[in-house]
């Protein structure tokens, strides 16, 4: 029985001795990350959730060129602590109705959002921060009946989201933060009644349904902590779009049509800088850049975000 109190505690001394070691570390890190300012990447979420009672505000602005034409639009993240592990929010879209910044606003999709923090990253138990994603897309876009010179901004049918966030944080050598962030992301369509000239190409005079095809999202994202409140970040991803099925008939009768657009996927990334005045309130301003991929067109979107913390 000896040798095993003698085993137990030579057991306990060594863990005693690897904490200590370690404990310098672990306080570096502890130091760092209450330091560093961050508002976080153009594309790639957080896997954390907010404190229970606090607000999450970020309104970004763009434009996607696409051939030379400009769409500019806004959009952003309002979220609510529901729970320390529970967040809530959504998130509108606007767009112009046509290419040009003089035609008005138009509204795009709205979606719903959730976000389950499963665990948690600390300085001191340095497993990833883990979040469940569910999300909601309701199609408030205008997606058909489009006039000649208007453009669509929704795709008319309800979507279900589901995904799962992961971010974790590294100590670099001189000190100073690296924060690095993955977000895989399923989208699934429903159908949609589909009348008129539409953004699935349809005519004037069709009449039908349309089913989007299936999207997959993968992000891959990392910051540098540059100092306290200047932040260097980069995005890279990956979209991956199934086939969409329309099925319809001109108004008048005749045959019934049926069109399978072509799968697509793209990869593209978003170089960016942040600035942080506060440790609630900042900035970023970077560039979305898509070069040109299997059925999807090349496009540059710059844009900025203001965030706050309430």
């Amino acid at each position: 029985m000896r040798f095993v109190f003698a085993g137990a505690a030579a057991l306990g001394c060594a863990m005693t001795s690897a904490a200590a070691a370690q404990s310098p570390r672990v306080e570096q890190l502890q130091t760092a990350m209450k330091a560093a300012r961050w508002t976080g990447p153009m594309l790639a979420s957080t896997a954390e959730t907010l404190p229970h009672g606090h607000f999450y505000t970020e309104p970004y602005f763009f434009d996607v060129i696409v051939g030379g034409d400009h769409h500019p639009g806004s959009s952003g993240f309002y979220q609510y602590g529901l729970f320390d592990n529970l967040t809530v929010g959504f998130q509108p879209s606007f767009a112009t109705a046509t290419n040009h910044l003089d035609r008005g606003m138009a509204i795009g999709d709205f979606k719903l959002l959730s976000q389950l923090r499963l665990t948690h990253f600390t300085p001191g138990h340095p497993v990833p921060t883990i979040a469940l994603v569910l999300n909601e897309v309701i199609p408030t876009g205008k997606d058909d009946r489009l006039g000649l010179k208007r453009e669509g901004h929704g795709s008319g049918a309800f979507a279900t989201e589901v995904g799962v966030n992961v971010q974790h944080w590294f100590l670099l050598n001189n000190g100073r933060l690296l924060r690095a962030r993955i977000n895989l992301l399923q989208r699934f369509y429903n159908k949609t009644r589909v009348e008129g000239r539409s953004v699935y190409g349809t005519d004037a005079g069709f009449r039908g349904r349309a089913r989007p095809g299936a999207k997959t999202t993968l992000i891959g994202a990392v910051e540098y902590s540059l100092t306290n409140k200047w932040v260097l970040a980069v995005d890279v991803e990956a979209d991956f779009a199934g086939h969409t099925n329309v099925v319809g008939q001109e108004a008048g009768g005749g045959p019934l049509l049926r069109t399978r657009s072509p799968a697509s996927r793209d990869v593209g990334f978003s170089p960016a800088i942040e600035y942080n005045w506060s440790p609630s309130t900042g900035a970023l301003l970077g560039v979305w850049i898509i070069p040109k991929g299997h059925n999807a067109p090349s496009s540059i979107t710059p844009a900025i975000a203001i965030s706050r913390f309430w």
